[in-house]
């Protein structure tokens, strides 16, 4: 591609010796920097990304693409410099342009929690009747048995359209995408073609980044204002304020809009759960007809998560009738409510990613359901160098819905992990503090007696705990297996 393709509107020329200019690719990162590649100038969280302009020239860029404040700053002796108001939004468009190709029917899903269970039911319903579909997001890659992991829940522009670009060459036209709030705000999904936007909820988190609710809000609400297709449609929980507020967004837009929820308002309501063998039988309104179908599912968030999925391969070209008959084979992701096999025994322990106070609360809530004569155990911890504020919420929502708290390490990061869990304890009376996650799971497990059910929550799928700048290994779900057998509870 030449540089003469990348300049548009909003891409100048500042600097340049030859439009025809051979461009091999773009990246932020200069240590992915070769010969013959852009370097667009983005400031991390940290630092500032014009500090590595020396390294990106040194490593073979061609060019560099900066916001106008940054000309100054560049010392090197580069041919090309292209300018523009918004470097990630531009990052975006030319990697669109190296990569163009995208899955004919793209769904994007965001809010607070729920997205990783809705795109992963989504995708297990394509499977199940023979539909080319993949999933993208917290857990990785995912389409038929093939599994890539990837570290963020959203990739970063480069990488996705690459990616999105790999599926369409396997003549995967069906996609569902996990949509975080940083990678809306940093306009990563600015120019993928989203068919279908989804809004679950939104509750307290990543305020450390986004500094407000509001602020928080408005960058879920750009996927819905801004980039969902205006042909598209919009897939709406209204059993929140918030999701009236995204509701108000698409109106404004003319965008077709089906909603669910619990809400007698919700085109898709969720009239009945009724629990029955280790199952649960839902009773499905849309519009005056009413569906009855089997799940593995029985706390309402989950319910939510499916009936939402239903919608999606709904309108992507599936009949209900084939969706109903698959829902039973279906069950959660690695670690959202992941229930650990103990084998002749009336215990149950679940491993939960839930790390935010509505996810907790929702956790809880549904696990009380289960209990007749047992307690509910917990066992969590808050991460560091994140949203401090919703420590204390946290652990009010422990104190109040379960009978027992055990106090343990997150991902401390680089904050003092015992200031950590002292900060989580003044807020939870009714706890114990055990700073070793392992031993905390453990403990939680020998004092279990029959019929109590244990939550494990906050790290979910997560396979390490960040510590000093260091990822240590750290399995829930193996330490629990691992506990069970040590404790002689099968």
């Amino acid at each position: 591609m030449y540089l003469s393709e990348l300049i548009d509107n909003d891409i100048h020329v500042y600097r340049n010796i030859n439009k025809k200019h051979p461009i091999s690719g773009i990246s932020s990162d200069s240590r992915q920097i070769k010969k013959g590649m852009i370097f667009a100038v983005i400031d991390g969280i940290q630092t500032k990304g014009k500090k590595f302009i020396n390294h990106a020239y040194n490593s073979g860029a061609s060019a560099i693409l900066c916001n106008k404040k940054d000309i100054k700053d560049i010392k090197v002796k580069i041919d090309n410099i292209l300018v523009t108001k918004n470097v990630r939004l531009a990052v975006s468009k030319i990697a669109k342009k190296f990569y163009p190709n995208q899955p004919n029917f793209i769904t994007a899903v965001t809010g607070t929690n729920g997205k990783t269970s809705i795109v992963s039911f989504l995708r297990k319903i394509w499977y199940l009747n023979e539909i080319k579909g993949a999933s993208i997001g917290t857990l990785g890659i995912e389409y038929n048995t093939y599994k890539k992991k990837t570290k963020l829940t959203t990739l970063d522009p480069i990488n996705l359209h690459k990616e999105l670009s790999l599926l369409k060459n396997k003549k995967i036209n069906y996609l569902a995408m996990e949509s975080s709030s940083h990678a809306l705000a940093q306009h990563r999904l600015d120019k993928v073609k989203i068919k279908y936007a989804v809004f679950t909820n939104l509750s307290r988190d990543h305020l450390d980044y986004h500094k407000s609710m509001q602020s928080y809000f408005l960058c879920k609400g750009r996927l819905f204002k801004y980039i969902l297709d205006k042909k598209g449609k919009a897939v709406i929980n209204v059993d929140t304020k918030y999701g009236i507020k995204i509701k108000e967004i698409c109106v404004k837009r003319n965008i077709k809009i089906i909603t669910y929820g619990f809400s007698n308002k919700a085109d898709w309501q969720i009239i009945k759960i009724k629990n029955f063998n280790e199952k649960n039988s839902i009773k499905l309104k849309k519009n005056k007809k009413t569906y009855n179908f089997e799940c593995n599912f029985f706390s309402n968030f989950e319910v939510e998560n499916l009936v939402c999925a239903i919608i999606l391969a709904n309108i992507n070209g599936l009949s209900l009738r084939k969706i109903f008959k698959s829902l039973i084979k279906i069950k959660e992701p690695t670690g959202r409510m992941q229930k650990v096999l103990i084998p002749n025994n009336k215990n149950k322990i679940f491993v939960d990613f839930a790390h935010t106070p509505e996810a907790l609360k929702n956790a809880l809530m549904g696990l009380k359901k289960q209990i007749s004569k047992g307690s509910l155990l917990l066992v969590f911890g808050c991460g560091g160098n994140r949203d401090k504020g919703k420590r204390k919420v946290m652990a009010n929502v422990a104190e109040k819905f379960a009978d027992k708290v055990f106090i343990t390490d997150d991902n401390p990061r680089f904050e003092n992990a015992g200031s950590i869990r002292a900060e989580i304890s003044k807020n939870c009376k009714n706890s114990i503090n055990i700073g070793n996650r392992k031993k905390a799971i453990f403990k939680a497990i020998k004092l279990m007696k029959e019929e109590d059910i244990l939550l494990i929550a906050g790290k979910g799928h997560e396979k390490v705990q960040e510590i000093r700048g260091k990822a240590i290994p750290f399995d829930d779900f193996k330490v629990v297996k691992e506990a069970i057998a040590k404790v002689s509870l099968i």
